[in-house]
């Protein structure tokens, strides 16, 4: 990477999974709002569905998810009776209308249930809305809790994507975040998805964790290459003790300073392409025959809540506490704790917390990072001709700040983010993004606060 790059690399963007995103979400939308966009959801218009389990065994101590940590089962029975409540209530909207193209599941910690709840869902799910042959079914899972059998039953029950949370393979690390999970383990768990026909295994890891040198990351690398997946997401860890309390417990001072994370991300992107992986957006790799990579060499490629997709549908309806939805250019969130979340659902109330109505502006805003994101390139006109002429012009000032450092070129309105640069292409996409520089009164702006 050129030196000039580093500074991005060590930027504090947004993932961009929703524009504008849930940080800006408030309580002036309702559920009488989000009701009145199912009604007019189209009889065939394809949904991505997703189901959220809050439930864990035990506490990662980097986790920024909303989970909490349950030891009493019976509470995740409650919660499952309580998601077919809720897709029967968002059912009832839809009245017939929209057909699922894909069903995630995600936490938490989806297999902290049994299989037996996870029918149970996916059932509900069926009755409401139908599930074609050719829905794919994802599924995130902790190795950890991986039960006989689970991977087979999952398999039959229709899932073709699994995933996997490996973070790293160093124990050291994983004993300074709490997640100590074997390399034997994990390559079990890949064994019995490759026996089961699971022919899409994706690993998570995250750099920036405590006691994390290069040398050791490497190692991780190399394991993580020797199981084979067919995905890799490479997550930056974010630190925000101050947010998240269970961070607290991680020693601030074990942290890799902002060279080293930079070199970490480099050695992951740099071991990743030699292995024959594809980029994929700022921080998934593919094999060249996955899905995912699939879909970018064809310009299909989107990016919706769950990061990088191959799924084409626009709407996306979540289930379970907290979870996000987006339906014709509103965006909603549930209640995110438990007790709120039972008490909408036992009065027959959707439950939505806050969201946002997006603006023509912001709709504008999130076609073109859409496209920088997953395709690398933009035509920019809708973003300057939506936006106030004085913040056109700090928009392109900042363009021009990014050109100069090589990270794109642009001529006329085309944006187009160099090859070697799309893991920076966050920074990008926030040169366009009001909520990160509010207008001045002056064209004159800087990066400096994002680097």
């Amino acid at each position: 990477m050129k030196p000039e790059w580093r500074k991005y690399l060590a930027a504090r963007a947004p993932r961009y999974t929703s524009y504008p995103s849930a940080l800006h979400f408030d309580s002036s939308v309702s559920r009488e709002d989000y009701a009145d966009r199912l009604s007019a959801v189209e009889l065939y218009e394809p949904l991505s569905l997703y189901v959220h389990v809050p439930f864990c065994k035990k506490l990662c101590w980097y986790c920024g998810c909303n989970m909490r940590v349950e030891n009493d089962y019976s509470r995740a029975l409650r919660y499952v009776s309580a998601l077919a409540k809720e897709i029967s209530l968002v059912g009832g909207r839809l009245a017939g209308a929209g057909r699922p193209r894909s069903v995630h599941f995600g936490g938490g910690t989806p297999n902290y249930l049994l299989v037996d709840e996870i029918a149970d869902i996916l059932q509900a799910i069926e009755l409401e809305f139908g599930l074609t042959d050719d829905a794919r079914l994802a599924i995130e899972l902790d190795p950890r809790l991986i039960r006989d059998d689970d991977i087979n039953r999952l398999a039959d029950l229709g899932f073709e994507r699994m995933s996997l949370g490996v973070q790293d393979f160093d124990h050291e690390v994983q004993l300074a975040i709490n997640r100590v999970q074997s390399f034997d383990m994990i390559e079990s768990a890949v064994g019995e998805m490759r026996r089961a026909g699971v022919n899409d295994i994706s690993f998570d890891l995250l750099y920036g964790l405590p006691k994390q040198t290069l040398g050791a990351f490497k190692e991780s690398l190399e394991k993580t290459l020797a199981l084979a997946p067919d995905r890799v997401a490479v997550f930056g860890y974010a630190h925000l003790p101050s947010a998240l309390p269970r961070q607290r417990l991680i020693d601030s001072e074990s942290l890799p300073g902002a060279d080293l994370r930079v070199d970490l991300a480099e050695l992951a992107d740099e071991m990743l392409i030699a292995a024959g992986y594809r980029r994929i957006g700022f921080d998934h790799y593919a094999k060249p025959d996955n899905p995912l990579a699939v879909a970018d060499r064809e310009g299909r490629l989107r990016r919706n809540f769950q990061g990088f997709t191959d799924d084409l549908a626009v709407t996306t309806l979540g289930f379970g506490a907290s979870a996000i939805s987006s339906v014709n250019g509103l965006h909603v969130q549930n209640e995110k704790s438990l007790t709120g979340y039972y008490d909408d659902i036992a009065a027959g109330r959707l439950p939505v917390a806050r969201g946002i109505e997006l603006t023509a502006t912001e709709i504008a805003i999130a076609g073109v990072i859409q496209d920088l994101l997953c395709k690398g390139s933009a035509n920019i006109a809708p973003v300057l001709a939506a936006v106030a002429p004085g913040e056109a012009v700090e928009i392109c000032a900042r363009l021009d700040m990014l050109e100069a450092d090589g990270l794109i070129s642009w001529g006329g309105n085309i944006v187009l983010i160099e090859a070697e640069a799309r893991p920076l292409s966050r920074c990008v996409a926030m040169a366009l993004d009001p909520y990160e520089f509010p207008h001045k009164s002056k064209p004159s702006v800087s990066l400096a606060r994002a680097i």
